[in-house]
């Protein structure tokens, strides 16, 4: 993750420079807008690392997350006091996957996992871009709530479990970084890439006070369209 979060900001600094150093694109004659407004959808493939699943403080080993697709919607604000190369973002996507682990006994008794996971998180991101013409390259960095939602539940460490379904809201952050190309003055595709963490806990059956904590770090590589106001 480090290296991540370095690359996008090297990339950041680099796209900086350039575009400090030009004139951003001239407006129509008698008209000079003050914001650009972007709105956006997208299609995006989850692909989660393997960071761990602790039942009561015991972590269930070989623990296999795995992800499916999402899907999300955003939108942009980029002012001209900035000479909108500065912005914020604000966004709200879900993306499913699931959680596997192989069922063993031991002395401490059963241990297993299986279940499915849906998250829906809301982002606030700020955002840097090359205001071009027809290629805007874009990193940013965000920070904003996710709920995950665990269904079809089965996920047990000795006397301490977990079954049927539960929901846990928690702080979650990502670097991103992409780049819009249009396809007309207003219309655009882009494509994206993520690095998404959030850490979930749902209260567990059994001993009191018992967690169930899932660290979910992720890749997301996503593409979309959008139209430019």
């Amino acid at each position: 993750m480090p290296a991540v979060a370095g690359l996008l900001w090297g990339m950041c600094w680099f796209w900086t420079g350039i575009a400090i150093g030009q004139e951003p694109p001239p407006a129509p004659s008698g008209f000079k807008q003050k914001v650009d407004l972007l709105l956006s959808g997208h299609v995006m493939g989850v692909i989660p690392q393997d960071k761990g699943l602790s039942v009561g403080g015991s972590t269930i080993p070989d623990t296999d997350v795995r992800g499916t697709i999402g899907a999300g919607i955003k939108f942009d604000v980029y002012p001209s006091f900035t000479r909108k190369i500065l912005g914020a973002e604000i966004e709200t996507f879900g993306l499913g996957g699931s959680v596997r682990s192989a069922r063993t006994a031991s002395g401490g008794g059963i241990t297993q996992a299986q279940a499915n996971l849906i998250a829906v998180s809301t982002m606030y991101n700020l955002m840097l871009r090359y205001p071009g013409d027809r290629l805007q390259p874009y990193v940013g960095v965000g920070a904003g709530s996710s709920t995950g939602f665990l269904y079809d539940v089965n996920i047990q460490s000795g006397n301490t479990g977990l079954s049927g379904s539960a929901a846990d809201w928690t702080f979650a952050y990502q670097f991103l970084g992409g780049v819009r190309a249009f396809v007309t003055t207003k219309l655009f595709v882009f494509g994206e890439y993520k690095y998404y963490v959030a850490k979930y806990s749902w209260d567990s059956e059994g001993a009191v006070n018992a967690k169930i904590h899932l660290d979910f770090q992720t890749h997301l590589v996503s593409g979309g369209l959008g139209w430019s106001f």
